[in-house]
């Protein structure tokens, strides 16, 4: 009776009890409180080129992802504090070499985090509005989502976390040779590992194009390594090209 009456009184009163909503996580998991980590068909990308405007900061990155296992990337970045470029390629998934006249913070294996992550940003975005993935596009294609949970974007070294509510809008359009042209206006808060989620709002606009080759590309031998910095013992390489780097290292060529 004593539930029975206290009913009664939240109904004469007009109001409902509150009850707290369930803990976000920022980890893998399902809904309605685990992370997206999204996978799929657009993660296959070989080719990225894509603009990301962050309030004040300004990125520009071109990535390829080569056959074997290359990865090159070229970085063009404008901050209050900094405008800089640089060039940073992973031969064989083993070695780093790169070039960076300082007006960049980081070396080395460092230059791959943020284009790396900015890769896996488009392809989770692009994954949530269009989960069929590019083969199924054929046409100019608006994009309109929202969440309410955790969006997740990672690579072995970052993370990102975007906090919900958010919203995603824009355009893909399918264009020549296995290419998509897309422009994303990314609305969220901040959200932390721990789960927890800013009060205030941020916008990301990614702007640019994804490629989806037949093949994934190679990096040519006679790309010029002159300038780069290669951490290799003094008279191992003989040359100066990326084929020279790829005798030295022992890679075989392509069959």
């Amino acid at each position: 009776m004593a539930a029975i009456g206290a009913a009664l009184v939240v109904a004469a009163l007009g109001w409902t009890p509150a009850f707290a909503a369930p803990a976000l996580s920022a980890e893998c998991g399902p809904a309605p409180t685990g992370a997206m980590c999204p996978d799929g068909p657009w993660f296959s990308f070989s080719t990225l080129e894509v603009d990301v405007s962050q309030g004040p900061v300004t990125s520009r990155y071109d990535v390829t992802l080569g056959a074997g296992k290359d990865i090159l990337a070229r970085i063009e970045q404008s901050t209050p504090q900094y405008v800089g470029r640089a060039e940073v390629l992973l031969v064989d998934g083993s070695t780093i070499v790169y070039r960076n006249d300082r007006s960049l913070p980081g070396e080395g294996q460092e230059l791959l985090g943020d284009p790396l992550l900015a890769a896996q940003e488009v392809a989770a975005l692009l994954q949530i509005a269009l989960p069929r993935g590019p083969g199924k596009l054929a046409k100019a294609t608006p994009v309109d989502s929202r969440g309410t949970r955790i969006l997740s974007a990672r690579t072995p070294g970052v993370s990102s976390y975007f906090g919900p509510p958010w919203t995603l809008k824009g355009s893909v359009t399918p264009q020549k040779n296995g290419a998509y042209a897309f422009d994303l206006t990314f609305d969220f808060r901040l959200a932390s590992p721990d789960g927890s989620v800013s009060p205030r709002e941020y916008q990301h606009r990614y702007r640019g194009r994804i490629g989806f080759p037949a093949k994934r590309p190679r990096l040519p031998d006679t790309m010029d390594l002159t300038g780069w910095t290669l951490n290799l013992p003094p008279g191992s390489m003989q040359g100066s090209t990326l084929g020279d780097l790829r005798s030295a290292l022992g890679v075989r060529p392509p069959r």
